[in-house]
């Protein structure tokens, strides 16, 4: 009995094979990279690597192809608009000239462009053509007159950041956009004919209005009544 020997209990399994093979394969493939360069080709035999490339000479290349594909993209086009022109009207007016031929040239609604214009200077206007204006005899059709004394730089500064915020897209900073609105959301959207890029335009907030004698009175009559 003491001679025969005893049955283990728990089979542990058979031992892990020595990792040596792996090994061997291992350096086999590394021998096979050092003499292609650091490279293992894998594939149909005879195949060769192509040119190597530098990262200038690719972005060279990429900006070749936008330009042949796109020849808008690749060239900005400069955006001149004509210096805004401001005439005193009396004492405590301005006439802008030539507002609705640069609400042309912008390609924007006449009314969206005035409503942005006295939401910034908060001050109240109206387009000359108008029954109120014709009356006043002040200024010809198109013309804004706003109340308040303005200068032309104020007016260019106006100017630009409407540009900013509904002309020019985002995406490839050209001016050749259109400004619709959306029927489900009532936002304004400004849509790129270049790159098809489209984004929301921020809302105009309510202008600036002066309680006048008016106003007093009705508010009045409205209590009373």
């Amino acid at each position: 009995m003491g001679d025969e020997e005893e049955e283990p209990v728990f089979d542990f399994g058979s031992k892990k094979k020595s990792k040596k093979v792996k090994k061997e394969k291992k350096e086999d493939d590394n021998e096979d990279a050092g003499e292609t360069g650091g490279v293992c080709l894998k594939g149909e035999e005879g195949w060769t690597p192509g040119k190597l490339y530098t990262y200038d000479e690719l972005l060279t290349r990429f900006y070749e192809i936008v330009e042949d594909k796109n020849p808008s993209l690749g060239s900005r086009e400069k955006y001149v608009l004509k210096p805004p022109t401001c005439v005193r009207v009396g004492s405590k007016k301005v006439a802008w000239v030539n507002f609705s031929e640069l609400c042309g040239m912008m390609k924007r609604p006449v009314e969206h462009v005035l409503s942005f214009v006295l939401a910034e200077f908060g001050t109240e206007g109206s387009i000359a053509g108008a029954a109120t204006t014709r009356a006043e005899g002040a200024g010809a059709d198109g013309q804004l007159i706003l109340k308040g004394r303005y200068l032309p730089k104020h007016c260019e500064s106006l100017l630009r950041k409407y540009i900013k915020e509904y002309v020019t897209c985002e995406m490839c900073k050209s001016a050749n956009t259109t400004l619709k609105k959306d029927s489900s959301t009532r936002l304004f959207m400004v849509e790129c004919s270049n790159c098809s890029a489209c984004r929301t335009a921020a809302t105009i907030k309510s202008g600036y209005h002066a309680t006048t004698r008016g106003d007093r009175k009705a508010a009045k009559n409205a209590k009373m009544a």
